[in-house]
């Protein structure tokens, strides 16, 4: 697992960033990473990514609604392997163009079951 600076960026002592400690912090971070990271979006991987804001104006099927869910299940099997996934899914809710996504899961060596859930709009600037 690759640690990730903390969120707005801070220099510390030595002009070094403060860096996320709490792990589920730096989970968070990946699952946005990942779900947000539309594919051909980086270079170095183009299959990289789900590209969720691609959806934020599809119509919202119960279809549509799974086929997301796979999407970021896939991805996170195959990007974020250290996470035992117990579940995805995706909602809509009172806002038409707003997809929620909540995730399921467990870190080794940690037996609790954590659950990580984001909301997306087309408007945000940050999740």
């Amino acid at each position: 697992m690759i640690f990730t600076p903390k969120f707005p960026l801070v220099l510390g002592a030595g002009d070094m960033l403060f860096s996320n400690a709490e792990i589920k912090d730096i989970v968070l971070f990946h699952l946005k990473n990942v779900i947000l990271t539309s594919p051909g979006e980086k270079i170095t991987d183009p299959d990289y990514g789900v590209g969720i804001k691609r959806y934020l104006f599809e119509q919202m099927t119960t279809g549509t609604l799974n086929l997301i869910s796979k999407r970021i299940s896939s991805a996170i099997s195959r990007y974020l392997s250290y996470l035992d996934l117990v579940s995805v899914n995706v909602l809509t809710g009172e806002r038409e163009d707003a997809l929620y996504v909540s995730i399921k899961y467990r870190l080794p060596g940690i037996g609790e079951l954590m659950e990580s859930n984001i909301e997306f709009t087309p408007n945000s600037s940050s999740y």
